[in-house]
C-alpha cells in the first residue's frame, strides 16, 4: 500500500459552504426573522412590550396557517402553506417567473433537500424494472 500524500492548491484555507450557516460565514443575524420564530414559538411574547407592530403580524400569520395555531402541530410535509405561498411570491418578484406555491416543497435544510431528492431518483430508478414488468 502506498502512502498518501496531500494534494498541495494555490490557496490558504476552505471555505465550508455546505453547510449553510451564514453566521459563521460573518453575516449579522436578521433581528426581524428572529423575532418572528419568538413570537411563533412563544405566542405571549407577543403580549409583551419591545416586540414591533409588523413582528407581531408576520407571527400571527402564521400562527393561523398552523393546524390548531401552534407551530408544534403537524404540517402538510412540503410545508407550511403560508410560508409556501410567501416563497412563491418571492421568486416571483426577486426572478420574474411566475411561481406556484404547490410545486415548492419545504425542508430543514440543503442537505436534507439533497438526501430526499436523491433517494427519490433512486426509489423511482428503481422502479422503473418493477412497473416495466407490470405493463
Amino acid at each position: 500500500m502506498r502512502p498518501f500524500k496531500a494534494k498541495q492548491f494555490n490557496f490558504k484555507n476552505v471555505i465550508k459552504a455546505n453547510i449553510g450557516d451564514a453566521h459563521a460565514m460573518g453575516q449579522r443575524p436578521i433581528t426581524f426573522i428572529r423575532q418572528v420564530i419568538a413570537c411563533v414559538s412563544l405566542p405571549s411574547l407577543m403580549e409583551g412590550p419591545g416586540i414591533p407592530e409588523d413582528v407581531r403580524q408576520h407571527a400571527a400569520d402564521i400562527l393561523k396557517g398552523c393546524g390548531g395555531g401552534s407551530a408544534g402541530s403537524y404540517s402538510q410535509s412540503t410545508g407550511v402553506e403560508l410560508i409556501r405561498k410567501h416563497v412563491a411570491e418571492f421568486i416571483e418578484k426577486r426572478d420574474g417567473v411566475p411561481s406556484n406555491p404547490e410545486d415548492i416543497c419545504l425542508s430543514g435544510g440543503a442537505s436534507e433537500s439533497i438526501r430526499v431528492g436523491y433517494r427519490s431518483t433512486i426509489i423511482f430508478h428503481s422502479s422503473i424494472p418493477m412497473l416495466c414488468r407490470m405493463s
